[in-house]
């Protein structure tokens, strides 16, 4: 079966990998990467605001909408637990999974640990444009992190969609118009669909 490449939506702004970097740095780091600490991630991520389960009362509703009223841990817990996830765990892995494809965060020999690129994006004169500069640089296919890519990718997928934009302007210069890039529909349809860096120039 084919696959597009895709960013994952688990964090839908971008940002937001700040906070959840300093739950993991301020909690987690030096732990073992295990079902237990993986529950207790999402369990932080709901108690500091950051998650928002549906299944919520009207005073806990009331607390997330405010910026005076927190939670404790216990009372985030018991949230979690009313959830009734069939794999608990899976929560807390899905939500570390960006971090750990951001190359954020690390897990050697099954304890969690902060990368040199997770200090930088920590530090208190960090370039976002930079920092996100440097991970799609490196985010690549085949990714033996990526569960649901197969062996037929052969795909830096920002490298390849600029050769790809550059390689229409030329052809479209060539044919006596002015280079324009490509539509947000052709690149849904062209640049999501290439999968291998070869197929560029096909």
């Amino acid at each position: 079966m084919a696959y597009n490449w895709s960013i994952s939506t688990t964090l839908r702004n971008p940002k937001r990998m700040i906070d959840w970097l300093k739950v993991v740095n301020e909690n987690l780091i030096g732990e073992r990467w295990n079902e237990d600490t993986q529950i207790r991630l999402q369990i932080l991520l709901i108690q500091e605001k950051l998650y928002k389960p549906l299944n919520l009362t009207a005073n806990e509703k009331e607390i997330y909408e405010s910026f005076d009223l927190e939670f404790s841990f216990e009372e985030a817990e018991r949230i979690f637990n009313r959830q009734n996830y069939t794999d608990p765990a899976m929560r807390g892995r899905n939500s570390l999974s960006p971090l750990k494809k951001m190359g954020l965060v690390k897990i050697s020999n099954d304890i969690i640990n902060i990368t040199s690129l997770g200090d930088y994006l920590l530090s208190d004169d960090y370039d976002f444009g930079y920092f996100l500069f440097r991970v799609f640089l490196k985010w690549e296919y085949s990714n033996p992190s990526e569960r649901t890519t197969n062996s037929n990718f052969n795909i830096n997928p920002f490298i390849s969609t600029l050769h790809l934009i550059n390689k229409v302007n030329i052809l479209w210069e060539k044919a006596g118009y002015k280079p324009v890039g490509i539509s947000k529909t052709e690149f849904r349809i062209f640049a999501l669909s290439l999968i291998n860096f070869n197929d560029i120039d096909t």
